[in-house]
């Protein structure tokens, strides 16, 4: 089948609502925890459980080079402080050495209670990390399923929540800051760290988190040449749409907890190039003495290897831009 049969293909299959219904062996395979990953509902969820013995996770069967990558997550309800439950991409190969890597994820760090939830994001571009920009959540993550997206393409990396936009790292290897640029996996998986949030109340557990909707839209990388994966680089895949950018600028204002440029904007160029006007001001009134409680102190960096999917082109074309899932 060649790509415009397949794209004809996803167009019907998106056009009919089943765009979500790929089954979790279609895409994806189980990377580690034995009969801690569960395959429920005839293929449409997965379970990842973690207790004092072990906890989980799962790829995708081959490696990206662009595109639009989204999970629907439920989270663990109980008081899970020190559990970690993640959705990311990476480009080290499966069980190899996370070192001058690319990666980008969602790492949601567990409370004492389901709304005491922290949503940390990162970014690792050929280096160790380090741009940690964390969130509390305005809904709870445990009650129902939400979408948890990763736009990648040679311009920009944004991350959505149900649809807004919450953080845009943007290239600028113009001014000497590394991009993604090697092709990546996706992994998820539910883990914990003691050195880094500290001990977990195993009585509290088993931990338990739900994943769906596997489908995959984005550029199977089968070749050394990155070009190959341009496809998501249209104009109007460039920039955050204007309701995108008021949404974007709300989550911030209101949930936004760390920023790694408001404490060591010196030490990355990036930031003194996209670092939001208001955020500098508020960065500045912290550092004279007033309320300073939007900020939390800085995150250990931390990468456990929490592996690889069946290729579905896109059915962009046909339907525009691709977060129409965006509710006003």
């Amino acid at each position: 089948m060649d790509y415009y049969a397949i794209s004809l293909f996803l167009i019907l299959f998106v056009a009919c609502g089943y765009a979500d219904e790929f089954l979790f062996d279609q895409n994806y395979y189980p990377q580690w925890g034995g009969d801690h990953l569960s395959v429920l509902d005839q293929g449409r969820v997965v379970q990842l459980l973690i207790d004092e013995h072990s906890g989980a996770g799962f790829c995708s069967k081959h490696n990206f080079g662009s595109g639009y990558f989204r999970m629907m997550m439920k989270l663990p309800s109980n008081h899970s402080q020190g559990i970690i439950t993640t959705f990311y991409l990476i480009s080290t190969p499966v069980g190899g050495q996370a070192t001058n890597h690319d990666e980008f994820d969602f790492e949601f760090l567990g409370g004492h209670n389901p709304m005491a939830y922290t949503l940390n994001t990162n970014v690792f571009a050929n280096d160790n990390g380090h741009r940690e920009q964390q969130f509390r959540l305005w809904f709870d993550p445990t009650a129902d399923f939400h979408k948890y997206e990763l736009f990648w393409n040679q311009y920009h990396i944004v991350f959505f929540i149900d649809g807004t936009p919450i953080r845009v790292f943007k290239n600028n290897t113009n001014i000497g800051v590394s991009y993604p640029s090697n092709s990546m996996h996706i992994e998820a998986s539910i883990w914990n760290s003691t050195e880094w949030q500290g001990p977990v109340d195993w009585s509290q557990g088993p931990f338990v988190a739900h994943y769906r909707g596997f489908s995959i839209d984005g550029c199977n990388y089968d070749t050394p040449n990155p070009e190959a994966c341009h496809y998501w680089n249209a104009d109007k895949d460039r920039n955050l749409s204007p309701e995108q950018q008021r949404r974007y600028r709300d989550v911030r204002k209101n949930y936004m907890v760390y920023d790694y440029c408001s404490n060591n904007p010196k030490n990355f160029a990036e930031c003194l190039v996209d670092f939001p006007t208001e955020e500098r001001i508020q960065d500045d009134m912290n550092n004279m003495g007033f309320d300073s409680s939007s900020n939390s102190g800085g995150m250990r960096t931390s990468t456990l290897r929490k592996g690889a999917a069946t290729f579905f082109p896109s059915a962009r074309d046909a339907f525009g831009y691709i977060h129409e899932e965006i509710n006003t």
